[in-house]
């Protein structure tokens, strides 16, 4: 039912700019604060060229800023700059009207179960992935 779920979500997404992978490596650097690229790998569970071509992209977009990490000078920390921050809001801001749109049709005891769910899915979404999946 969560792929169902989740394949729901992405088509009712309108097509933006930026791939899943993007916004999710947004919205990690959003929650999160910096990191370094080997923990945005580790946490879009895609490879080192892969990340450091995304960001590449996003910095020159001016979605990102890259800076030497202070504790380790080899380093470079990545975080979300307003421009970025402003995005994904937006992204969130026409995900929530679509998903409002479908939800006010859902009859009342339906509409009461999702609301009654989301503490319990946003604890889920909150919690790492530590088991079962494969790294690239």
């Amino acid at each position: 039912m969560l792929e169902q779920l989740h394949s729901w979500l992405r088509r009712a997404t309108p097509a933006g700019a930026w791939n899943s992978v993007a916004l999710s490596t947004l919205a990690s650097l959003g929650r999160r604060g910096p990191l370094r690229l080997t923990e945005l790998v580790a946490a879009e569970r895609i490879t080192q060229p892969g990340m450091t071509g995304l960001v590449g992209r996003m910095a020159a977009a001016g979605l990102v800023a890259r800076e030497r990490d202070p504790a380790d000078g080899r380093a470079t920390l990545v975080s979300i700059t307003p421009v970025g921050l402003a995005y994904l809001q937006q992204i969130r801001a026409r995900r929530a009207a679509v998903i409002a749109e479908h939800v006010r049709d859902l009859p009342p005891a339906m509409l009461r179960s999702l609301i009654d769910a989301l503490d319990a899915l946003e604890t889920l979404a909150g919690q790492p992935i530590t088991t079962g999946v494969e790294t690239t």
